[in-house]
């Protein structure tokens, strides 16, 4: 087959694939607060819990089909639903063009954490929680996703990668718990939930401990321009709650597109300057040791 096509077949299925994880994340997020099976029953208009058949049930294509309405009785399908599906698509597309063709054991597993972390933030947009199945089992899941793929942690053994992803899981989680007391120590209540700190936690244990640098201040600044935002448009006043958990979210998928390169080439900057700067000095002192 030619490599192009080949190719092509590849993206084609990531993106298929996505949606229907998209899919299925809507019924997750649905019925995981409510405390409700995610296989049954099956698929049901939830204003006339009606069966939806399959043929009303294809990701994408249904939405646009039924122009956004239920076929059973015409109640209005959130946009949401749509576009949760087309967003998984595109990650799940964009995960293997990145990662599929060099490491697609990496590609697989960043798509599950992926599609764990959109589960999470839509449930942290809607009820403001972020269930320990998704933070907690995040970190389980990062400990045995590092084991199996030490690469992942830049590491060449199950253990060294299960190690690291362990040390950066508790760096994450402490670092930010530092920052949840200082901003309650600042603003006189609770700044941060726990469930953000766990959810840092998880992300640590698939990223790394170095990939806080970048997800802690761009999250940060992604929640103070929203906050902002809230508050010039009158939809919002001073201490309105907003969930943290997407910030994390959103800049971790980042630093899967280009935020870890960004880092590293950073910190090789800092890295080189600083030897520049010292090494002059170093050579003098090795030379004139009185001085």
């Amino acid at each position: 087959m030619d490599p192009s096509v080949h190719h092509i077949i590849e993206a084609v299925s990531a993106f298929v694939v996505g949606a229907c994880i998209g899919s299925f994340l809507n019924v997750c997020v649905y019925r995981i607060p409510l405390n409700r099976s995610v296989v049954s029953p099956g698929s049901h208009c939830s204003a006339c819990g009606a069966p939806i058949p399959w043929y009303h049930n294809l990701p994408i294509i249904s939405w646009l089909a039924l122009r956004g309405r239920a076929a059973c009785c015409g109640t209005r399908i959130d946009l949401r639903y749509w576009l949760v599906e087309v967003g998984m698509a595109f990650l799940f597309l964009a995960v293997w063009l990145r990662y599929g063709h060099t490491d697609p054991v990496a590609a697989f597993i960043y798509a599950i954490m992926i599609s764990g972390l959109t589960t999470a933030c839509l449930i942290d947009l809607d009820h403001y929680i972020i269930p320990d199945r998704f933070s907690l089992g995040g970190c389980a899941a990062g400990f045995v996703a590092c084991a199996i793929h030490p690469s992942l942690m830049g590491q060449r053994t199950p253990l060294q990668g299960f190690s690291w992803s362990l040390a950066s899981a508790i760096m994450g989680a402490l670092t930010l718990l530092a920052v949840a007391w200082l901003g309650t120590m600042l603003f006189k209540k609770e700044a941060m939930g726990m469930g953000d700190v766990k959810l840092l936690a998880a992300l640590c244990a698939f990223l790394g401990g170095t990939s806080i640098i970048w997800i802690l201040p761009l999250s940060s600044a992604i929640g103070a321009i929203l906050g902002v935002s809230l508050i010039l448009w009158q939809r919002g006043a001073w201490g309105t709650r907003i969930p943290y958990g997407p910030f994390l979210g959103l800049a971790a998928i980042l630093w899967l597109f280009g935020g870890s390169d960004i880092t590293s080439w950073y910190l090789h900057g800092v890295a080189h300057n600083w030897s520049m700067s010292t090494g002059p000095m170093v050579d003098e002192k090795m030379v004139n040791p009185g001085h």
